[in-house]
């Protein structure tokens, strides 16, 4: 087992999560920029890296005196309507990607909590 607080572990798990979705908003603009969809790539980068957002925020909301259901849900419908917004800067029909994206960080943000679950 590992020494250290539940916030260290988080803190870690929030910075892998944010490090793996960074690195794929950069791969997915490049890949995306080479078939010749550049604001495709970018509408599924800027999903991946608003979706780095919830980890932090939950993190920081945990203190709170507030039931995790209701931060959870606050969470969540902010950042949906910001993704919507956002996608909409890209084009009404890349919205979706935006919110895949979005998706696409809340895997890597469960598999960098598993993967501290496992190490301890």
């Amino acid at each position: 087992m590992q020494a250290g607080t539940p916030a260290l572990h988080a803190g870690r798990m929030v910075r892998l999560a944010a490090a793996a979705c960074g690195a794929a908003a950069v791969a997915v603009v490049i890949a995306f920029s080479v078939i010749g969809q550049p604001l495709a790539g970018g509408a599924l980068a800027a999903g991946l890296l608003l979706g780095t957002l919830n980890g932090a925020a939950a993190a920081r909301l945990i203190s709170f005196p507030i039931p995790f259901f209701a931060s959870s849900l606050l969470r969540i419908v902010t950042l949906s309507m910001l993704g919507i917004l956002i996608g909409l800067a890209f084009g009404l029909s890349r919205i979706w990607l935006v919110i895949l994206g979005l998706g696409f960080a809340q895997l890597a943000l469960a598999g960098a909590a598993i993967r501290e679950a496992v190490r301890r």
